[in-house]
Parts: C-alpha cells; structure tokens; sequence
C-alpha cells in the first residue's frame, strides 16, 4: 500500500471518530425510541423516551415523516415505524449470515465457559446439531453435527417444545415416552412444565441424558418472534452449576438474546 493510500485510510479513520453529526445522532434517537417501544407512540411519550422535549421531538418526527421512516396515524396522531424503516430493516434481514453469527457466538460462549456448546435448529422431526464448539475441559464425543437430540428429557429439548407448536413434536413426544415406559400421566405432567419452561426462557438438566453431563439450554429467535435455534452448553455434572444465577446459564442466556437481537427479535 503506497502513502497516499494510507493516508486516505487515516482520514477516513479519523472521521469516524469526530464529532458527527448531531442532529442526525437525536434523529436516530427519535427512531430508536419508537423501535425500543414495539406500538405506537403518543408525541409526549416518544420525547420522554429520546430525553428530549416535545417541542424538539416533534421537529426530528417531522423529517422522519417526510422521509418515511416514520408514519403519523392521521386519526390517532399515534407516531410508528414507517416504510422506508420497514425496508431497511428488511434489507438487514437479507444480508444475515445466521449460521455465521450463531457460530462466532457460540464460539465466544464455549471461551467465556470453557464448555462445550452446541446449536441446534428443527429438522421438522425432532432438533438435529448443526454446529458444535468444543470447551477448554471435557469433551462430548456422543454429540456431533448432524446428530439429533432428544426430546425427552434433554434440555434442548424442552426448549424446542416449549416454543413450539403442540401439533410438530406431540407425537414423536408419545412414541417416545411409550418406549420408555411412560405412562400417560407423567408424559401429562411433562408437557405442562413445559409452560414453565417457556416462561423463564430456558432449561436445564441434572444430569443431561449424556453421561456424567449436566446441560442448559436457551431459545433464539427470528424477526418474527419464531424459534430460529436452541444453544446449549454441556459440562461435567460436578462442577457444572445449573443454578438460574450461575455463570452457565446467565452466560447462555446472553448470549441466546445478543443472537436474537441480530436477528432482528424483540427481546425483553
């Protein structure tokens, strides 16, 4: 590379860390706060959200009208998202790498724990691993890519049941608690804890149907609110805290949503 292309690299450098351009900074502040609240939004609501007065919020609706990022109900006078949002939010969507982005996040998931993590998607059957990244300590030679996953009683399965509609997995749930020798009020039983499951957005297993291994396990979604994926994270039984305050499973949990917001989901 000769100088003046390095110093046009410097420049350009240097000008993604100036100032900017404030006025387009509150804009987008204006923007977000519509986003961030998932309805439409009265004036005085979406300035409070921004920081900003009414006044001033008004005048950023104004050009974000114009411009279609942003539409008035002309008999609410309610503020939401726009076409041109709509669009660019699409456009985003189009150019996601999802395989990519799950696999550079499980990937910093299995460093941060030093455990082996796994993500699985529906196969339209049961959950098959489609990625897998092994941890700093043991590990789980029984699972590997293009494997499919119980769904009873591992924690990757649950959470695909619990965020999933009854009709695509009940059956292949019956033949397989037959099989183990269920009857058919503990397989009841089992598909009512799934509720809980779905509530507090995980699951967890002591020890996982993996010897010796102990698992817990998170949804992502997609822009639509659908269940895109399950992460899991798999450790040792002694040593391997499934607490909901333990490093496993709050680690997962972030992670699970930092995947979902870069797939566009509105995660609480």
């Amino acid at each position: 590379m000769d100088a003046s292309a390095k110093r046009e690299m410097s420049a350009k450098g240097n000008e993604l860390k100036g100032a900017g351009i404030q006025s387009l900074e509150k804009g987008l502040k204006v923007l977000g706060a519509i986003q961030h609240a998932g309805r439409a939004m009265r004036l005085n609501d979406i300035a409070a959200a921004a920081g900003m007065t009414p006044s001033m919020a008004h005048g950023y609706l104004v050009s974000l009208v114009r411009t279609a990022f942003v539409a008035q109900d002309r008999v609410s006078g309610l503020y939401d998202l726009g076409d041109a949002a709509l669009q660019l939010g699409l456009a985003s969507l189009s150019r996601t790498d999802f395989l990519g982005l799950a696999r550079a996040t499980i990937t910093e998931l299995a460093a941060v724990l030093g455990e082996t993590v796994t993500l699985a998607v529906w196969n339209g059957d049961a959950p098959t691993v489609v990625d897998k990244i092994e941890g700093r300590s043991d590990s789980v030679y029984e699972i590997k890519v293009g494997s499919l996953v119980r769904l009873w009683p591992t924690a990757t399965g649950r959470v695909f049941m619990a965020n999933l509609p009854n009709a695509e997995w009940s059956h292949h749930l019956s033949a397989m608690m037959r099989e183990g020798g269920e009857s058919e009020a503990s397989t009841a039983r089992f598909v009512d804890a799934l509720a809980g499951v779905r509530e507090e957005g995980y699951a967890a297993t002591l020890p996982a149907t993996v010897p010796d291994f102990s698992a817990v396990a998170a949804p992502v979604f997609d822009h639509r609110g659908h269940l895109k994926a399950v992460i899991t994270v798999l450790g040792r039984q002694d040593g391997f805290d499934i607490a909901p305050s333990g490093k496993p499973l709050t680690a997962t949990l972030k992670a699970a949503r930092s995947l979902s917001l870069r797939l566009g989901a509105s995660v609480s």
